[in-house]
């Protein structure tokens, strides 16, 4: 909790942006997963206690959300799209590519914590299939030679 503690001026900030505390949820879930690394009972307790929100609420919006994390992610955490537009476009080739470049399987974090792997059902950027998001950055029209590139830069 001491983590947090420190982020307690940073949420008075966020709070005085909105009318209802409760919208703040959002932004301080991505406040604290942002210096801990992850969504943690500590987080959910804090934004629970900031927002005024019970805590199975704060819950809720954790697990609803692909954006937030329960558990430790790599530095790098990358969402392969499996929607319609990317597997039409042969995403499954192109995630088995980068599972076994990475040594990883969906869900997993590289021994080194620098990369992690997660599919997503849609990503919604269609017109880029097929496509990948690392961050917040979106990779698309992806092929081997691409996938290679963008992993080599992101090492760095």
């Amino acid at each position: 909790m001491n983590t947090l503690s420190a982020l307690d001026n940073e949420a008075q900030k966020i709070l005085a942006k909105y009318d209802r505390k409760h919208a703040a949820v959002l932004p301080l879930l991505h406040l604290a997963q942002d210096k801990v690394g992850h969504v943690t009972p500590d987080v959910e307790a804090w934004v629970s206690k900031w927002t005024e929100v019970p805590m199975i609420h704060v819950k809720e919006v954790v697990t609803f959300y692909s954006m937030y994390h329960t558990k430790p992610v790599g530095k790098n955490h990358i969402r392969f799209c499996t929607g319609t537009s990317c597997n039409l476009k042969g995403e499954e080739k192109l995630r088995s590519y980068v599972k076994k470049k990475l040594g990883v399987e969906n869900g997993q974090t590289t021994k080194d914590g620098l990369f992690s792997l997660e599919e997503a059902e849609c990503l919604c950027a269609c017109e880029q299939a097929p496509m990948m998001q690392a961050g917040d950055k979106y990779y698309g029209n992806l092929t081997e030679e691409k996938i290679d590139e963008i992993l080599d830069t992101l090492k760095r």
